[in-house]
């Protein structure tokens, strides 16, 4: 999980890699969540069609691979991925997870000026660690690149014109304290 630059959100990275570094499939989401869990199951999807191979994923017990949606996810691709899961606190049995560090190392000594830089940053710095076939797929939304933390509805910020409270307000009053001596 990668900060992004000046702000307390997260730019995810969810990937895996072949036997004998053949090939690479990341997915850059704006969240580690089981949303972008799913996503990075569907890329696999694809990635199997493609081949045609089963699947033997590894996987920590983090809250986006133990969610129940995840789960859920996981059972439907039963037929032709097969689940390892690590032993909990053991990133060392990971192997996915020296890449990470080489890749936040990469990216964090480089300040991006946008958060687009940073996000387009990342891509390039899992480009660089080689492989024969890699899909990356950018699936950060523009509204999280324009700086919000959710989905926009499309309302206008702030309290809805018109808008009144059940109760109204009481005045302020103000206390009666001990004249100064």
């Amino acid at each position: 999980m990668l900060p992004a630059a000046g702000t307390n959100r997260r730019v995810t990275v969810f990937g895996s890699v072949e036997v004998f570094g053949r090939g690479w499939v990341e997915v850059v989401c704006e969240g580690q969540d089981s949303a972008c869990f799913l996503r990075y199951l569907e890329a696999l999807e694809r990635r199997h069609r493609e081949t045609g191979r089963e699947v033997i994923l590894v996987l920590d017990n983090g809250p986006a691979h133990t969610s129940r949606k995840s789960r859920a996810a996981l059972a439907e691709r039963a037929g032709w991925l097969s689940v390892i899961w690590l032993a909990r606190y053991s990133p060392h049995l990971n192997l996915k997870e020296r890449e990470w560090r080489y890749l936040k190392r990469d990216c964090r000594s480089h300040l991006a000026e946008t958060l687009r830089g940073f996000v387009d940053g990342i891509i390039a710095g899992l480009g660089r660690l080689g492989g024969a076939h890699r899909d990356i797929v950018d699936r950060v939304p523009e509204w999280f690149i324009a700086g919000h933390r959710k989905k926009p509805t499309g309302r206008p910020p702030g309290r809805p014109k018109g808008a009144k409270d059940k109760r109204p307000r009481k005045p302020y009053r103000r206390k009666n304290l001990p004249a100064d001596t």
